[in-house]
């Protein structure tokens, strides 16, 4: 098979109309966001977006240690907006703008 199993075809996504998507109530949208599962392989994964070059990294890791290692590396980058999933929780941890405390 050539090219990627899973290929990324966000032009056909952002190329569709509104009414090729179903409609969904505000419920039923929170209850599928609440239910991802990782693979028994992995414990963590990891979503490390720079804002001042707009490039996004992902990381998934098995180990505990080893994704806090790297998530105290990614911390060190203020410019840095990472997400944080495991199988209980996503957390998104960013700079927080001083705008927001006035």
């Amino acid at each position: 098979m050539s090219g990627k199993e899973f290929p990324n075809n966000w032009e056909e996504i952002q190329g569709a109309h509104d009414d090729d998507f179903e409609t969904c109530t505000f419920e039923e949208f929170m209850t599928g966001m609440s239910m991802w599962h990782l693979p028994s392989s992995h414990a963590f994964l990891m979503r490390v977006y720079n804002t001042k070059t707009n490039k996004v990294k992902e990381y998934a890791y098995k180990r505990d240690d080893a994704a806090r290692k790297r998530l105290m590396k990614e911390c060190e980058n203020s410019d840095n907006e990472i997400v944080l999933c495991d199988n209980y929780s996503i957390h998104l941890i960013k700079q927080a703008d001083e705008s927001d405390y006035d």
